[in-house]
């Protein structure tokens, strides 16, 4: 079993640390999203603050801003609060989201039976509101619902302001300022409409790539790669090991595999397989993989491991498998064969040369580990069993 009170930067204990060989994820959506809301909320915030503040110096302040802001702002706050404690993002989003709506609102309504001068400073202000409330729809509903919401808010914030004025029997074209307003704001909501509608379509549409592409580069059985993508592995530890780097290879095949599939039927031996794929990537850094190569073979890259560290790395695994009983009562053992890449290898050489190994490790009796150095190239005609001064096998019992 892997040795964990080894320390990190041990090559071979990291290649065996528990979780590792896991695809990393990074941040989740929802701490994303709950990151970028805490800054909206500080620069939030702080715009409440400097705009509170400056309707206090003015002679005659405007009352919404006087009123509406402080709750705004405790609005604010509440999110933060929300949000740090790591509280379900669905109910500070919706809370935020009808608020600001009613916000925008009550400045419409207010605009009804403000004079012509605050009119046009609680309507302007409105718009701004709806664009910002407007991105935050897009977040949180579909596309349509938010477009629905933008639209339907855009319209009736358009429709007030100019009823009012008509009712006071004003002249509209002494209103440029407002109408410039919501021509702008209407502009960047349908601006927002199209961004999301595009972002929609690309992820789609990038979802469909990457699926297909899990699908031509995964095993079906195991959900680990297959050979295809494979092959892009050992070209990156060729490439390696052109400028000099280390790395190797791993070639295992199931002992008896034939005798599980008779005895207990194919379906367990699918168990079987599926199970010790899992087990060994569990068990790899995040830098190594495991692929099926074939039938009951499996491949592993090891990049910056010599065959000897690869060696050490497949008994370990051969332990492991060796001392776990998979069920049914059932015993599985397997063989193991290491060789290393050269900067003189190309991708069939270097396979060609795990696969002797692998069969010099069966050769010798199964459940051993055999390490074919780059060197037994030379040999290529010498059967690989034989091959003793180039050719180590653990000492594994039968």
């Amino acid at each position: 079993m892997p040795d964990h009170n080894r320390r990190p930067s041990d090559p071979l204990t990291a290649s065996l640390r528990p979780g590792a060989g896991r695809v990393w994820s990074g941040a989740t959506s929802d701490a994303l999203r709950r990151r970028v809301y805490l800054w909206a909320i500080v620069l939030g915030s702080g715009v409440l603050i400097v705009v509170w503040t400056m309707q206090l110096r003015r002679p005659a302040p405007d009352y919404y801003v006087l009123v509406g802001h402080p709750l705004l702002l405790l609005q604010c706050i509440w999110a933060a609060a929300w949000l740090l404690r790591g509280r379900a993002l669905i109910v500070a989003e919706r809370v935020v989201f009808v608020v600001n709506a009613l916000a925008i609102l009550v400045q419409m309504l207010m605009a009804l039976i403000a004079d012509q001068r605050q009119l046009l400073s609680l309507t302007s202000a409105a718009y701004w509101m709806l664009v910002a409330l407007s991105i935050l729809s897009f977040l949180i509903f579909s596309n349509k619902q938010a477009l629905l919401f933008s639209a339907g808010f855009y319209g009736v914030s358009v429709a007030l302001p100019w009823s009012a004025l008509l009712a006071r029997g004003s002249s509209l074209s002494t209103f440029s300022e407002l109408a410039r307003v919501q021509l702008t704001s209407g502009v960047v909501l349908v601006l927002l409409s199209i961004l999301a509608w595009y972002r929609e379509s690309f992820t789609v549409e990038r979802g469909q790539r990457l699926s297909l592409e899990h699908l031509a580069n995964t095993d079906p059985m195991t959900q680990v790669p297959n050979r295809r993508a494979l092959y892009r592995e050992i070209e990156h530890l060729l490439e390696g090991a052109r400028t000099g780097g280390d790395g190797c290879l791993i070639l295992l095949d199931i002992d008896h595999f034939k005798r599980i599939n008779d005895t207990f039927g194919h379906n367990v031996g699918d168990e079987v397989l599926i199970w010790l794929a899992s087990m060994i990537q569990d068990d790899l850094r995040e830098t190594d993989a495991i692929g099926r190569w074939g039938g009951e073979e499996f491949l592993m890259t090891l990049p910056g491991l010599s065959a000897e560290l690869g060696g050490q790395v497949a008994e370990r695994l051969r332990l492991r498998l060796e001392q776990q009983a998979f069920g049914y009562g059932q015993q599985v053992t397997a063989s193991f064969g290491v060789t290393c890449c050269t900067a003189d290898d190309d991708l069939q050489s270097c396979t060609a040369r795990a696969d002797r190994a692998l069969y010099a490790a069966k050769t010798a009796g199964r459940n051993r580990v055999a390490i074919l150095p780059a060197a037994a190239a030379a040999f290529k005609d010498e059967e690989p069993a034989r091959s003793a001064a180039l050719l180590i096998v653990s000492e594994a019992k039968p």
